[in-house]
């Protein structure tokens, strides 16, 4: 006999905002349970409930510091959450199973980082073969308080803003469904913020890395940790509710995980090439200097511009010769008054999650390469990445250096 199907579903506070709502969430998760499926529903906090403690807390405490005691105040949303929607489900004669953090039955064991703690995979994998599959075998709905989890003493933990995504992620992966549906008020991922632009359309597919670098860069899509848990085989689906159904539609979401972070140098020598000029940002003419660059072949793989320069970081290819390349183009073009180039550069790459939200990342990278003397031509930092461009001569020991910093072998 063939092994039902499990679906993790994640309902986000904005489709939980009222009674009703979440009696029509509740009849929708009926639905699904008697068509046979085996259904894991987590649970954010309703609407606006979280940001309402944090306030509260602050006013209170004088400071937003991360505390233990601040991340059991801020879990009473999503208990509440799950409280009531299982007090739905079982007036629709659902047999619905309370999981929080008080519970013995609670799956997400975490460090002890408060405010963005880290799951632990593997004993969190233990706890689900434990606590979770028995349910499901027995054809029970478990309501999970996303966005929690406990550390090693028993202390609540919370997962960073958006966590309850990392909760669906996660339980996915540790239950080995295909299938994780996060329902949001909107019908999938947009093309622009339906709040800043007055027509957006639902981009129908995405990769993990395109996800990543819209979560990171400020689209409230996801939260980019997630990733990190995703299964490589699963399908991660961002859906919205219409007429008490989930829509067909919305954004699906493919592709391996994302780690955590990930430090690694470009296995091929760069230039740095330095255009000056007072017309080199110049709408046409940078059209046409990049359109030649693209016909040359030359592989462009970083690029800053200011109103008076362009700087581009190229592969170093015998075989296009790309400074002498570019240096013909812009005196063919007219393009600025004079080019430079520093030859015989390694680039490394330090690739991670929301950069912007961590105080402190640049000089984590800087101070051991400055404490060990090594020039860095160019560093070249956005929301989800860093670009660090040293001498060939230093490649190696940055790039040992930066894993030292971040604690990586």
């Amino acid at each position: 006999m063939e092994k039902p199907e499990t679906v993790v579903y994640k309902f986000g506070g904005s489709v939980l905002d009222c009674t009703s709502n979440i009696q029509k969430v509740a009849e929708l998760i009926k639905n699904e349970h008697d068509s046979d499926k085996r259904i894991v529903v987590i649970v954010s906090a309703l609407k606006g409930k979280t940001d309402e403690l944090l306030k509260m807390a602050q006013e209170l405490s004088g400071n937003s510091d991360s505390s233990s005691d601040l991340d059991s105040l801020l879990s009473m949303g999503e208990r509440t959450s799950a409280r009531l929607m299982c007090i739905a489900l079982k007036t629709l004669g659902v047999e619905a199973v309370l999981i929080d953090p008080e519970n013995e039955q609670w799956p997400i064991l975490t460090d002890d980082n408060y405010g963005n703690a880290n799951p632990d995979l593997e004993l969190t994998k233990l706890r689900v073969k434990k606590s979770l599959v028995p349910l499901l075998e027995e054809k029970k709905v478990p309501v999970i308080c996303g966005f929690l989890g406990k550390d090693k003493k028993g202390r609540v933990t919370t997962l960073g803003r958006g966590g309850s995504d990392l909760t669906a992620v996660l339980l996915g992966k540790c239950l080995g469904t295909n299938s994780v549906i996060l329902v949001k008020d909107v019908s999938g991922i947009k093309s622009g913020d339906p709040k800043k632009v007055g027509d957006s359309n639902t981009v129908k597919a995405l990769d993990t890395i395109e996800t990543k670098l819209l979560s990171a860069s400020g689209a409230k899509v996801i939260q980019s940790k997630a990733l990190q848990y995703k299964s490589d085989d699963s399908v991660i689906r961002v859906v919205g509710i219409n007429e008490g159904k989930i829509t067909d539609d919305g954004t699906v979401i493919t592709g391996k995980s994302i780690p955590d972070l990930e430090i690694s140098i470009l296995d091929k020598p760069v230039q740095l090439v330095t255009i000056i000029g007072d017309n080199v940002t110049e709408p046409k003419l940078l059209s046409t200097f990049f359109e030649d660059i693209y016909k040359q072949k030359i592989e462009v793989v970083g690029a800053t511009l200011e109103s008076w320069c362009i700087m581009l970081l190229v592969v170093d290819d015998p075989q296009t010769t790309p400074f002498n390349v570019i240096h013909e183009i812009i005196n063919k073009k007219g393009i600025g008054k004079s080019a430079t180039c520093y030859d015989n550069l390694n680039l490394i790459f330090v690739k991670g999650q929301d950069f912007v939200k961590i105080p402190g990342i640049i000089s984590k990278i800087t101070d051991p390469l400055t404490k060990n003397r090594i020039n860095v031509y160019s560093f070249l930092p956005t929301a989800s990445s860093i670009k660090i461009l040293v001498h060939s001569n230093d490649g190696e020991r940055t790039l040992k250096l930066v894993k030292e910093s971040f604690g990586l072998s």
